[in-house]
């Protein structure tokens, strides 16, 4: 069974290269907003899931921030209540949940996850009852253990996993949607993985 989210972010990555094309784009200029899709998309599925639901929460503006950090977050996941300054900085103590999402993983991932953990972590220490959830749309697995050289080859995924869980906590929430072998589709997901992965984050 394929996942609804990631089907969505495939048809709107199309349309939007088009709307490129169209425009005297490209490829390449519709790849650098595929990030953009995919957390305005994820937005959008997280307030679904809420109304479908009865959860008594709501996503934030994309890239919003919590006071008392300097640090923009992707996305919040908020209480319903939730009243933010000027529709972008919250309360603490109204933030259920950061996360950083993610169109194709990380690339240099010890710098990377030092980034996300420096921000991450700063809203913790504001307060500890916020949970951490990571979502890539799509992540690299490699075709063979070790490369032509002999020495064995990077594996991203498990990096990721391992430097966010020891520079934040081992409680983080970690969720590639999709696993590739170079371009070959080898694990699509389900909607009920992704469903696991917004209860997670909202389960007290």
């Amino acid at each position: 069974m394929g996942n609804c989210y990631y089907q969505s972010y495939k048809n709107h990555c199309i349309e939007l290269e088009q709307i490129m094309k169209q425009n005297h784009g490209d490829s390449k200029d519709a790849k650098k907003l595929r990030g953009a899709i995919a957390v305005e998309l994820l937005k959008q599925e997280l307030t679904k899931y809420f109304l479908n639901n009865n959860e008594p929460f709501k996503t934030s503006s994309v890239n919003s921030y919590i006071a008392g950090s300097k640090y923009e977050y992707d996305l919040l996941i908020v209480k319903e209540d939730a009243a933010p300054y000027l529709g972008l900085v919250y309360q603490p103590k109204d933030v259920i949940a950061v996360i950083e999402s993610k169109a194709g993983g990380l690339f240099d991932v010890d710098k990377n996850t030092s980034s996300i953990a420096l921000a991450v972590n700063r809203a913790l220490g504001i307060n500890s009852n916020i949970k951490f959830g990571y979502i890539t749309m799509s992540e690299n697995v490699p075709v063979k253990n070790y490369n032509k050289n002999g020495k064995p080859t990077v594996r991203h995924w498990d990096l990721t996993k391992k430097y966010l869980r020891e520079k934040i906590n081992e409680y983080v929430i970690v969720y590639a949607v999709t696993l590739h072998k170079g371009k070959l589709l080898i694990d699509e997901g389900s909607d009920n993985e992704f469903y696991d992965f917004i209860n997670a984050l909202i389960e007290k």
